[in-house]
């Protein structure tokens, strides 16, 4: 080959390498030369900058002396087995910045061979994936928690309790907690959403600070959180531990100038004792929620055999209740309501009823849940409505009874858009809403909620008088009694018990006495003994509701008894 040849050959190989050596100069990525052993030939700024070191420090060492303080020898022994076994390696590795940050970075090694197939070079090229991790860890804790509250959300709840069952020790169990707020929707129609944000928060905090690296606090739903305790507690020491857990949430949450108290009710599942499965642990922890919301003072409950045995009966009957209604085989009993100082029949109470082909009569507590899971209390609802117009205006046409009629709505759906739904039923059965008095539980028109009152007030302008019932049972703030649009109270059958000790009297006799001062009418209810009778009309009670009067009864057997027992009772 001649020279000049030879000249044009070495000044196109200089030419080249110059331009890869301002590529390496310029490029975002750290590139790194070394020889076959590892030793380290050349970097350029973007190495020096990613791994903050000097080219004077990292240049004639050996590749794997840069940062041994997160990676084992071990590891680079693997990394130099694969890049011989194939040519090429990349990866994850780390190292500690100067201001304690662990970053991560994605390096490509490449062997270089000569002509001879010898190992001449070996190229690693370096990227700093930092911010890219931090976005993938970020997506990953979203994907997976409660935006607001920052507890776990269901889909991770699942996949969480598959793991952490199988790491159980011998003799460990899990408590599943399923907890309904109390309080929490009037204050988000009283206060706003904004409000209730703030105290769905602060409540998150407190469960959140009940639990341990190795337990969970979930969102599932608007106002409902799940909790998993994890130990070896005796079924005293987990319910003394929840009760501990809702006097916490009852605290008061401070909002701005509000301060504002939820309170909720608990039910326990435990694992493996009540399932194996998590669905089913909330299906029961959700059971035992509704007990002790429903049935328990404490307002706490642990999931039995006897819950599970409603619970199918529940599924079972709201399978049922569809055909229920277009069956006819809902009925109304009516129970007379008698005035203590004229000893004359005021009105009359209907009451909710299902025959059921096989399991005969059953009661509105026993079918309001199922009918709830069937999607059917507006229709329901409308059905008590409608049946008791009917009925009213044939007992109107036929001379019969002519007093008032009370529709109990305990456990029914009622906001304001129900109320001009449910009136239009009077007005196609062409009766009057002043003939009749709506009745609604005592703990639920304490709500307040703006909805609740705007249909109450639409009711009574439309000349139906309203009722609180259950009086004594539940929760009655006596502040906020005189601020509702009612007409009267109802007193619980539990004041009026086997027992009627000083307590139940002192209780009636301040209800009394609270009716007398804001100018509302009492009944009182459960009353079975002529005792009962004369300590209620000594204290000023106006009217009585129970089995000394009469029995529930079908609109038949009221007309006989109406006809039969009016004169002796006046006299």
């Amino acid at each position: 080959m001649h020279q000049t040849s030879l000249d044009g050959l070495r000044e196109l190989a200089n030419s080249s390498l110059n331009l890869a050596r301002q590529i390496m100069q310029h490029t975002r990525e750290g590139i790194v030369v070394m020889d076959p052993r590892g030793r380290v030939i050349g970097v350029n700024p973007a190495f020096c900058r990613l791994s903050e070191l000097d080219a004077a420090d990292i240049e004639g060492r050996h590749i794997t002396n840069i940062n041994h303080d997160l990676h084992e020898r071990r590891y680079y022994r693997q990394i130099w087995q694969r890049l011989l076994q194939q040519g090429h390696w990349q990866g994850e590795v780390q190292h500690h910045t100067r201001q304690g940050r662990l970053a991560t970075h994605w390096l490509m090694l490449h062997l270089l061979r000569d002509g001879r197939g010898r190992v001449s070079h070996i190229i690693g090229i370096l990227d700093d994936i930092s911010r890219l991790k931090q976005s993938e860890e970020k997506l990953s804790y979203l994907a997976h928690h409660d935006a607001l509250t920052g507890t776990a959300n269901r889909s991770f709840l699942l996949s969480w309790f598959n793991k952490v069952r199988l790491s159980l020790d011998e003799g460990e169990q899990l408590a599943l907690l399923f907890i309904d707020l109390d309080r929490f929707k009037p204050i988000n129609d009283s206060f706003g959403h904004g409000v209730g944000d703030q105290v769905l928060k602060a409540l998150a905090g407190r469960l959140l600070a009940r639990v341990d690296a190795n337990e969970l606090v979930a969102r599932i739903g608007g106002d409902e959180f799940v909790m998993i305790w994890r130990g070896r507690l005796s079924t005293g020491e987990l319910l003394a531990k929840a009760e501990q857990l809702l006097e916490e949430l009852e605290a008061p949450v401070l909002v701005g100038e509000y301060e504002l108290s939820v309170g909720a009710s608990i039910g326990v599942s435990l694992y493996p004792e009540h399932g194996l499965e998590i669905e089913t642990l909330l299906r029961y922890a959700d059971t035992a929620m509704y007990e002790a919301k429903t049935f328990s003072s404490a307002k706490v409950c642990l999931f039995d055999s006897a819950q599970f045995a409603r619970l199918e009966q529940q599924h079972r009957l709201a399978g049922e209740f569809r055909l229920a209604i277009e069956r006819r085989q809902l009925f109304l009993e009516y129970q007379p309501k008698l005035e203590l100082s004229s000893r004359r029949l005021l009105s009359l109470e209907a009451l909710l009823r299902w025959r059921h082909p096989e399991l005969g009569v059953l009661y509105p507590d026993q079918f309001l849940p199922a009918a709830k899971d069937a999607g059917l209390l507006c229709r329901l609802a409308d059905w008590v409505f409608g049946e008791a117009a009917r009925q009213y205006r044939c007992w109107r046409e036929q001379g019969g009874w002519q007093g008032r009629v009370s529709i109990n709505l305990n456990g029914l759906e009622l906001e304001q858009h129900r109320a001009a739904q449910l009136l239009d039923i009077f007005a196609r059965e062409r009766v009057s809403p002043s003939d009749f008095i709506l009745e609604l539980r005592s703990d639920f028109i304490m709500r307040r909620s703006e909805s609740l009152m705007g249909a109450l007030h639409a009711f009574r302008s439309a000349g139906m008088a309203v009722y609180l019932d259950n009086v004594g049972e539940g929760r009655l703030s006596f502040s906020k009694l005189r601020q509702l649009p009612i007409d009267g109270i109802k007193i619980d059958r539990s004041l009026l018990s086997d027992h009627f000790d000083p307590l139940d009297r002192s209780v009636i006799r301040s209800l009394l006495l609270l009716s007398q001062t804001l100018g509302i009418e009492v009944v009182a209810c459960g009353v079975e003994t002529a005792e009962q009778m004369q300590f209620l009309h000594q204290h000023g009670c106006s009217s009585v509701q129970g089995q000394l009067l009469a029995a529930p009864m079908t609109a038949g057997q009221l007309e006989a008894f109406y006809r039969n027992a009016s004169d002796g009772l006046r006299h």
